[in-house]
């Protein structure tokens, strides 16, 4: 008995010591939308290129506005493992929510199902959650770059990021719920990590040459599910710096 206890310990400690990494600014894998010729791919793994495979159906919305902030019409087709679209006129910011579903963690790795069909499966776990992700794509200057466009959770510049002096951080309002979310952590991709003030609004570097991802994370107990511990929203923001 005492070796099994000291057995779940350890596999407890190396889970702990694995996902903390995933607490850092590099995730996993990243959400946003990329550009093949007249397609427009709703991209889920390592910016610029890299799409790993998901369940179209995930994909709940897609919206796309022109620089005047308009809404453009497009034409979505699901795929076999991803999405994508066709926009009838020039892109300034394309929006998308993903709802991935339930997760659990388990001492053999990250299992995509519930706790109950986990446990049934002989699984150990060690939490289990729901996973929902928007992001944000940011093509060129518009005026919807810097509006609140009404998803749960949501990063909002205050200054449009391609009109940056050199040196010059961007400011942003992180929203959850249709309102400001206060001591937040925001992360970009180059590592750099803060927390959002009082109003949940947090400055951050986008110096970098290319493409730039900010992102934030918010957990949030689960009351009512007894499959899930917590509901996971990761939301991005991405531009192209030149």
């Amino acid at each position: 008995m005492l070796s099994k206890l000291m057995k779940n310990s350890v596999l407890m400690l190396v889970f702990l010591f694995i996902a903390s990494f995933y607490d850092r600014p590099a995730f996993g894998h990243y959400l946003w939308i990329a550009q093949q010729g007249e397609n427009y791919i709703v991209g889920r793994g390592i910016i610029p290129d890299k799409f790993y495979p998901y369940n179209p159906d995930a994909v709940a919305f897609i919206k796309v506005f022109d620089a005047e902030g308009k809404d453009i019409p497009v034409n979505r087709v699901n795929d076999k493992e991803r999405v994508f679209f066709r926009a009838g006129g020039s892109i300034s910011l394309a929006a998308v929510r993903c709802d991935w579903g339930y997760r659990v963690n388990t001492t053999r790795g990250k299992k995509l199902m519930n706790r109950r069909d986990a446990e049934q499966q002989g699984f150990k776990v060690l939490e289990s959650f729901q996973s929902t992700q928007t992001s944000k794509t940011l093509f060129e200057d518009g005026a919807a770059v810097c509006k609140y466009l009404g998803m749960k959770f949501e990063l909002v510049p205050i200054k449009s990021p391609f009109k940056l002096e050199p040196g010059e951080l961007l400011e942003l309002k992180l929203m959850y719920d249709g309102a400001p979310l206060r001591n937040a952590a925001v992360s970009s991709d180059v590592n750099t990590q803060t927390k959002t003030d009082e109003n949940g609004m947090v400055r951050i570097d986008i110096s970098k040459t290319g493409w730039n991802v900010i992102m934030a994370k918010h957990i949030v107990p689960s009351l009512n599910d007894a499959n899930v511990d917590y509901h996971q929203f990761m939301t991005f923001l991405v531009v192209k710096v030149k």
